[in-house]
């Protein structure tokens, strides 16, 4: 199943648009996975993204109870979404 947090944007690491945002979608993505290694659930909100893929929108719960997604933007890995733009890269997307 794919999956996209809900409330959260992350850098891109496939198609950054500097090379800031694909070094900070790397630390993004090892975060969470460091973050999930210890248990987690997926609660579905029943939407979907509107990409061609159309993934679920999920919550991330850890096993302590946070919300992985707002553990990223506690930690500059993520912004709230909706975004005011790429602030990796100084700007807007």
């Amino acid at each position: 199943m794919k999956w996209r947090m809900l409330d959260i944007d992350t850098p891109e690491t496939f198609e950054a648009a500097c090379g800031r945002e694909k070094e900070m979608g790397e630390k993004a993505k090892l975060r969470l996975q460091s973050l999930m290694s210890k248990g987690y659930r997926l609660v579905d909100s029943g939407g979907k993204d509107r990409t061609s893929e159309r993934r679920a929108l999920v919550r991330v719960i850890l096993s302590d109870g946070r919300d992985a997604g707002k553990v990223l933007v506690q930690e500059k890995l993520a912004q709230i979404w909706p975004s005011k733009g790429n602030h990796w890269c100084g700007g807007r997307r």
